[in-house]
C-alpha cells in the first residue's frame, strides 16, 4: 500500500464520518460501508443504497428534475402525490445500489470485484486505475424506467402505476438482499 493511498483514505474517511454525522449516508448501506472502510486495503468514496424516483426529463441530455425521491419502499399514494403536469416526460424510476470502492492494489480490487459479482452486482467494474489506487464501481442490474406523463397527460392508470410501484419495491428488496449478501461475504475477507 502506498503513502498516497493512505493519505487519500484518511481524507475519504473524514468526509465519510462527516456525512454519517449529518445523516447523508443511506442507512441500509451503513454497515457495509463501515466494514469496507475498516479494512486496510479499501475505502469508499460515494454510494447510494438504491432509490425510487419520480423525475421530469428536462432537455435532451436526460437531465432530471426530481419530483419525488426515496431510498426506501414507497406507496402508490406517495408516487401519485408527486405527479404534476409537465411539458416533457415524467418517469417513474428505480435505480439500483451503487458503491464506489477504492482499492490499494489490483489484487484487492480483483478480490472485491469477484465477491460483488458473486453476490449479484453484475454491472460492476473498474472505473479508474492509477498507480496505488484502483476504483471499483459496484452496481446491480435492477431497474425500472417507465414514462408516466407526457406533455402534461398521464399515460398510465392508477392501477398500472400501483403495479409499477410494486415492481420498484420488489427491486428495492432484491437490492437490499444483495447488499446484505455482500456485507456477509466481505466480512470473511
Amino acid at each position: 500500500m502506498t503513502g498516497a493511498f493512505e493519505v487519500q483514505k484518511k481524507q475519504a474517511l473524514n468526509k465519510f464520518l462527516a456525512s454519517v454525522r449529518v445523516g447523508d449516508v443511506d442507512e441500509p448501506l451503513l454497515p457495509l460501508l463501515e466494514l469496507i472502510n475498516s479494512r486496510r486495503e479499501y475505502y469508499t468514496t460515494s454510494s447510494c443504497a438504491g432509490r425510487i424516483t419520480v423525475a421530469e426529463q428536462a432537455g435532451e441530455k436526460r437531465e432530471h428534475r426530481f419530483l419525488g425521491k426515496w431510498h426506501r419502499r414507497v406507496t402508490p399514494e406517495e408516487v401519485l402525490s408527486t405527479l404534476s403536469p409537465s411539458k416533457g416526460l415524467v418517469w417513474l424510476l428505480y435505480e439500483p445500489p451503487i458503491i464506489h470502492v477504492a482499492c490499494a492494489s489490483i489484487q484487492a480490487a480483483e478480490k472485491f470485484f469477484k465477491a460483488a459479482y458473486a453476490c449479484g452486482f453484475k454491472r460492476s467494474g473498474m472505473q479508474t486505475f492509477k498507480e496505488g489506487r484502483f476504483l471499483l464501481e459496484i452496481l446491480s442490474t435492477e431497474r425500472v424506467d417507465a414514462p408516466v406523463i407526457s406533455e402534461g397527460e398521464r399515460l398510465v392508470s392508477e392501477g398500472y402505476l400501483a403495479f409499477l410501484v410494486e415492481i420498484a419495491n420488489k427491486k428495492m428488496g432484491e437490492s437490499q438482499r444483495k447488499i446484505r449478501l455482500l456485507e456477509a461475504k466481505f466480512s470473511l475477507f
